[in-house]
């Protein structure tokens, strides 16, 4: 069985919980095939991953031959299919795009491409992470090459707008989510999704590395230790964390934030600590590494979350393997991950004073907020075992490919 992983981009450092899946696989023997629309820019990966960009089949940037060979291969090949597939990427618009036909028909010629490249490897099914580009692309890889592909939905891709969303789904063959929310939500969403085949199989954490494996107690500090990890986008909302961490200084109640990540607010968020007179208080780290940001993990007391949509982000399970409390909104699928009053918090979405109070609770028993911590591990070590989730993943691979006859 030989199966493809196409992504959009990667290996990204925005994406570590990816590399690992790739790695937890291939460690169990299966034979993966690696492409993606697009490398990564310089400095997007860690050095450990660079074994993945040079064994990585990579659609961009765009060589005009290769792409001309390609679409005449599979128009003289099978005319009737290529017609059939330009007509389909033709038909299929999105209202929040304009100029989707046009992208469409981009992607026919990429998949043509990417189409050569995995018969002659051979491969016989290809997933998809995420349903952004990649997922855009598969669709007409399915069309021309009669290659199956399945998805892996995770968070905005399925919460916030995006083009042929529906469409991307229902033309996957089977779909993995790792949160029962994103199932019930899709389905209710698209009723024409109510006959395909979801899988509920969790992400992985790599307990086994050394910078995971490492727990250590909260450090005796006056000051409530606050560490929050996402990229610093609008969706993540740190102006309520900010906005909390002033409503906790106003009650003259220590602690200490560090923000890592990186993102087009940067400028933004600096200029809001310096108003709101955090500078002493509030620091913005930007991009970290996987062993820096575990590093962070130590450091802290308390990992917070603040953002106004998530899937199941890989830093609560991060958080929860460092027995670090939990404060997240009480939104999608994070109920299930964060057990509220056992394992951390879960606040009133987009209230600050809703933040700013269980912070305080935090601060002002830390016997508790430890004890909350403890319990987050034993959670992640129940739920995200990696061979458990891996193993469960490589069955719905072998079980969906062997009934389709693919194998």
């Amino acid at each position: 069985m030989k199966i493809a992983y196409f992504f959009s981009c990667f290996p990204q450092i925005s994406t570590t919980f990816l590399q690992r899946e790739v790695r937890s696989l291939e460690g169990m023997g299966q034979d993966l095939v690696l492409a993606a629309n697009r490398p990564p820019k310089k400095g997007g990966f860690h050095p450990e991953d660079r074994e993945f960009v040079k064994k990585t089949f990579y659609l961009n940037p765009i060589r005009i031959k290769p792409y001309l060979v390609s679409n005449l291969k599979f128009f003289f090949r099978s005319p009737f299919r290529y017609i059939r597939t330009l007509i389909l990427a033709l038909r299929l618009k999105d209202g929040f795009f304009m100029k989707q036909r046009i992208r469409n028909l981009a992607r026919v010629a990429g998949a043509c491409v990417l189409a050569d490249y995995l018969l002659k490897q051979k491969v016989c099914h290809v997933h998809v992470h995420f349903a952004f580009g990649a997922a855009g692309v598969a669709i007409f890889l399915k069309s021309l090459a009669d290659i199956s592909y399945s998805i892996s939905v995770h968070g905005s891709d399925v919460l916030l707008p995006q083009p042929l969303t529906r469409e991307k789904l229902m033309h996957a063959d089977f779909i993995r989510s790792n949160c029962r929310f994103h199932i019930k939500n899709l389905i209710l969403r698209y009723p024409c999704l109510k006959k395909k085949r979801f899988y509920h199989v969790r992400l992985a954490m790599d307990f086994m590395a050394e910078h995971w494996m490492r727990t250590t107690r909260p450090v005796v500090d006056s000051r409530l230790r606050i560490l929050n990890v996402a990229r610093l986008e609008p969706v993540k909302a740190h102006y309520l964390l900010i906005c909390a961490c002033a409503l906790l200084k106003k009650k003259n109640i220590p602690f200490i934030l560090k923000i890592a990540g990186d993102g087009p607010l940067m400028a933004d968020l600096e200029s809001m600590v310096k108003n709101e007179g955090l500078d002493d208080c509030v620091h913005l780290l930007g991009t970290r590494y996987e062993n820096e940001v575990a590093d962070l993990f130590d450091w802290s007391h308390v990992f917070a979350l603040s953002s106004l949509s998530e899937g199941t982000p890989m830093s609560i399970i991060e958080a929860m393997t460092k027995a670090r409390a939990v404060i997240a909104p009480d939104i999608t699928a994070l109920p299930e991950m964060v057990i509220h009053g056992k394992t951390g918090f879960l606040f009133e979405k987009e209230s600050a004073e809703s933040l700013a109070d269980f912070l305080e609770k935090m601060a002002m028993n830390p016997e508790k907020t430890g004890q909350m911590g403890y319990e987050a591990k034993k959670t992640a070590f129940k739920y995200y075992d990696p061979m458990f989730n891996t193993k469960k993943l490589l069955s719905v691979f072998l079980k969906e490919i062997q009934d389709n006859g693919e194998y």
